[in-house]
């Protein structure tokens, strides 16, 4: 005799077979053509959109002018970056793409290690799942590729691919205990890749100490706690080893590229890549700080906020630009790089403030009661408890604050800096590019922008997913 589980206790999904997928007939009869308004509505948008495909088709293949794009793509990725010195920008690549191959296959390798322990089967990403996630970028690229007149780019992005590859599947073999030295590889490789552009003077050591001192103490913070070092050991230790990395960029005479030779589309990528890492902690603390018991804190911190969201960022450009070196007591001016992200994370860190403020008022009262009555310190509440949910339920809006920023960086111009309009607009007072192209040119710009912040807002949506935003 066999014993046969109810239908109503049986788990979701066992015992089921997967309803069938309609075919493309029927769901269009179910969705575009189900009643007479529907079918007539699908008929004048779908002759539309073919239309505007058709002419959209015939400017890029057959009426378009991309002489001035094809003949000045160099100037317009890069700018006036020195030629000679472009050879630390292949190398740039290379080690950057090394570095994403070791946290792709660290990631990979620790989510494997979950499933084994959990006794689930791990399904690993197909390329056909990288293309679907990525493709915006993919695009971009071909396109890049398709305008260069040699075969060397094409040589050096694959090159740069399959190192990136060669390097994620290191990564992934490695046990675990080596897989801790790949991530301070991935480190290294990034500080690296940074340092072979812009040079190890100036405050280069300072990233070279934070990264030994962050190494260090998740080593010893992985000693047992039968034979843990004392935090004055610990502090100790680092301090030792800051002090070595000091002085051994001292000794290097590693010279870079300056901040003001950056120009095109390469420092509108920088700027907002630094202002985003930069304004983030800057915001998180601001709206901490509106929140504190500390009258002091609070203050400083709702006068930062309501001082900078009042005045344009146009305006504070100009400010930066032409005061901010009168306030710091150094002797070598801030170039003007520096300076615009230095106002592009104040003002992008006080909107992010206020964004993080509305999730931390989003979590219910009684959780942190709840920390606290089992024995929690205010930091660990914060750090375990209020912060995770905070920043879960307002992803959408900081992904979109991000993606701002990085088309603001084209306000970069007004105060002479040579962005990638700059760029454009230069590239129509060559003699033979006049009255060519001009469309042509702002569409080339404009879809660059597009692919990655369109890219930005996908992986936003794919982490919303993951993390259930909008469903518990």
């Amino acid at each position: 005799m066999t014993a046969t589980v109810p239908p109503a206790d049986r788990p979701s999904g066992v015992g089921r077979a997967a309803p069938p997928r309609p075919t493309a007939r029927a769901w269009a009869r179910e969705n575009l053509f189900n009643n007479r308004h529907n079918s007539a509505l699908t008929v004048l948008l779908g002759a539309g959109l073919a239309m505007l495909a058709a002419y959209g088709a015939r400017f890029l293949f057959v009426t378009g002018q991309w002489a001035p794009v094809r003949t000045n793509l160099t100037l317009l990725m890069m700018g006036t970056f020195p030629r000679a010195e472009q050879w630390r920008v292949v190398v740039q690549v290379y080690l950057l793409c090394a570095a994403a191959g070791l946290v792709w296959g660290g990631l990979t390798a620790s989510s494997r290690d979950r499933a084994a322990d959990a006794d689930v089967p791990f399904s690993r990403a197909r390329l056909r799942d990288g293309v679907r996630r990525w493709w915006p970028l993919f695009v971009l690229l071909a396109v890049l590729l398709g305008m260069t007149r040699t075969w060397l780019p094409l040589a050096f992005v694959a090159s740069a691919l399959a190192g990136g590859v060669v390097a994620r599947r290191a990564m992934e073999a490695l046990p675990e205990a080596g897989r801790r030295a790949g991530w301070f590889g991935a480190g290294v490789c990034a500080l690296a890749g940074w340092q072979v552009v812009s040079g190890t003077g100036g405050i280069a050591w300072w990233w070279g100490s934070a990264l030994v001192a962050a190494a260090l103490v998740r080593i010893t913070g992985n000693v047992r706690s039968e034979a843990r070092w004392q935090p004055a050991a610990r502090l100790a230790l680092i301090a030792g080893a800051v002090a070595v990395v000091w002085a051994v960029y001292g000794r290097l005479d590693f010279g870079g590229v300056g901040w003001d030779d950056w120009s095109g589309f390469q420092l509108n990528l920088v700027a907002a890549a630094a202002s985003i890492v930069l304004a983030f902690p800057v915001g998180l603390a601001a709206a901490i700080g509106r929140r504190s018991q500390l009258p002091a804190v609070r203050w400083l911190s709702v006068g930062y906020i309501e001082l900078i969201r009042g005045v344009p960022l146009i305006t504070l450009l100009f400010m930066g630009d032409l005061f901010l070196g009168f306030f710091l007591p150094t002797e070598d001016p801030l170039s003007k790089v520096t300076r615009a992200i230095a106002v592009m994370t104040l003002f992008t860190g006080a909107y992010l403030a206020e964004i993080v403020r509305g999730g931390l008022q989003a979590v219910p009262r009684g959780q942190v009661e709840a920390a606290w009555a089992v024995g929690l310190s205010a930091p660990r509440v914060l750090g375990l408890i209020v912060l995770p949910q905070a920043l879960r339920a307002v992803i959408p809006a900081l992904v979109g604050q991000f993606i701002n920023l990085f088309k603001d960086s084209t306000l970069l111009s007004i105060i002479a800096l040579t962005e990638i309009l700059r760029i454009r607009e230069s590239i129509h007072g060559q003699r033979e590019f006049l009255v060519t192209g001009i469309a042509e040119t702002l569409v080339f710009v404009a879809f660059a922008f597009w692919a990655l912040a369109f890219t930005m807002s996908r992986e936003s949506q794919r982490l919303e997913r993951r993390l259930g935003v909008g469903e518990r």
